[in-house]
């Protein structure tokens, strides 16, 4: 039987997670302090949407009050979103200086400061250049906690702890946008909700500072994989025999597909948080305020289908685990076009006489679809984002690269979002909007279905060598 040599210890190949030592207990202790970390990371990166929620929430009431109208919106969120872009490109370059929990605390801190900043003036071009920094500062948020769960998880225990991890940007999300609804329902302005959004933040950032940013920061050792695991994590990895860096990245056709997917995923996703408030809002005559806990339905939904998905990569067989995004993203495609056809036919913000016709069942109909498209979207979100990255990089010493060029190039989607869901929107109504981002979602399926077929041919090969050594 082939072993795998941990220090002074050797192991079976079916031998599972292994950590600190050989014993019972040391491999408990390892996963009993990987659990609170991944528990911690949650409760940081809620913290990170406290303080990136609050101007979608917000986005009715500066229509309202402050007189700015829905392109200007999209011109602030899309000057944040390409910061958040650099932002990432920078990511694995800083994660690498000064470490994950060093920069997860540092972007929060910023996330914070620039919340509070957002107050102090109303001017579009001051709107734009707070939030710019803001996305800027909680861009680097997500490769960090990625580079911490990667190192307590070995690659085919992984997929869960992110998707566990993800919480943040679903239930978390959810959550924020209740306590910040819920705050506007209560009467507070919005200017008092940013900073109510601001103290969440901080306080959710105390327990953060206990999150463990390695498991040799404990005495501990990395957690380890089988070697049957083991061999089939670097055979799908685009580095091979040592190399790093993003030159073998760059040359793999594999990375651009992915890349591309992420694309499709995160405009979708991007378009939705933006502006499900803004559309619950003017579409089905709700204050701002109940519209921001309303809208809170789509992340709390995407909580299920993260934690699904996560799971179920995991207990797939591998060469099953490309048709998970593929039927989910299918799914999301059919979901849009039934949001279109149920969606108020030519509702923008120039026609709003067409609310009044509106019932009961039209908006039993709209949350439907609302939720629908949540349970199929997150999930591939989080595959893509989390599983497959980790494919990519075959180790802990290429995932922040790997997380920072593919979510990078993913959130060229975020800034293209404003311009599909706000100014479409506003021109050509929300039904056409939603049949664009249909056609993003079906060319992602597709791409989604290439990428699958491309990873059966890897695992193929790799089985061939195996046997013909």
């Amino acid at each position: 039987m082939p072993l795998v040599r941990i220090g002074n210890h050797e192991f079976g190949e079916r031998t599972p997670l292994l950590g600190f030592g050989g014993t019972e207990a040391e491999r408990a202790r390892v996963k009993a302090c990987g659990r609170r970390v991944v528990a911690l990371l949650v409760v940081a990166y809620t913290g990170y949407y406290f303080c990136r929620s609050n101007l979608p929430v917000a986005i009715p009431i500066l229509e309202k009050e402050e007189g700015i109208d829905r392109t200007q919106v999209g011109f602030i969120l899309g000057a944040g979103y390409g910061t958040f872009l650099l932002g990432k490109f920078l990511s694995g370059y800083v994660i690498n200086t000064f470490g994950g929990k060093n920069t997860l605390l540092a972007g929060l801190v910023g996330s914070i400061l620039t919340t509070v900043l957002f107050t102090f003036k109303v001017n579009v071009t001051y709107f734009a250049t707070i939030r710019a920094l803001n996305q800027l500062s909680s861009a680097v948020g997500w490769s960090a906690v990625v580079k911490i769960v990667r190192g307590w998880y070995a690659p085919s225990k992984a997929a869960h702890a992110v998707a566990i991890a993800s919480l943040a940007e679903s239930a978390g999300d959810a959550v924020v946008r209740l306590v910040l609804g819920g705050s506007m329902v209560y009467g507070l302005e919005w200017k008092q909700m940013f900073y109510v959004s601001a103290a969440a933040g901080a306080i959710l950032f105390v327990p953060s500072l206990f999150v463990v940013g390695q498991p040799a920061d404990k005495g501990m050792e990395p957690p380890s994989e089988g070697s049957t695991h083991a061999q089939h994590t670097q055979n799908r990895s685009v580095y091979q025999n040592g190399e790093s860096g993003l030159g073998p990245l760059l040359k793999s056709g594999r990375f651009w597909l992915l890349s591309a997917e992420m694309f499709g995923i995160i405009l979708i996703r991007e378009s939705f948080a933006s502006f499900i408030s803004t559309f619950i809002s003017s579409e089905l005559k709700v204050t701002p305020g109940y519209s921001a806990m309303a809208s809170a339905i789509f992340p709390a939904i995407g909580a299920i289908s993260s934690l699904s998905g996560g799971f179920l990569l995991d207990h797939v067989r591998p060469s099953r685990r490309g048709l998970v995004p593929f039927l989910c993203l299918g799914a999301l495609t059919a979901s849009l076009v039934g949001m279109a056809a149920v969606s108020p036919k030519g509702s923008s913000s120039s026609s709003l006489t067409i609310l009044a016709e509106i019932t009961t069942n039209d908006k039993v109909k709209i949350f439907t679809f609302i939720s629908l498209s949540a349970l199929a979207l997150y999930a591939p979100k989080i595959i893509v984002d989390g599983a497959f990255i980790m494919d990519l990089a075959g180790g802990e010493d290429n995932v922040e690269t790997v997380t920072a060029a593919v979510t990078g190039l993913g959130y060229v989607g975020g800034c293209v979002s404003p311009f599909v869901s706000g100014v479409v929107a506003d021109q050509m109504g929300w039904p056409f909007a939603m049949m664009v981002l249909a056609g993003f979602a079906g060319t992602t399926c597709a791409m989604s279905g290439v990428y699958w077929l491309w990873d059966l041919k890897k695992i193929r090969d790799s089985r061939g060598a195996q046997s013909h050594p």
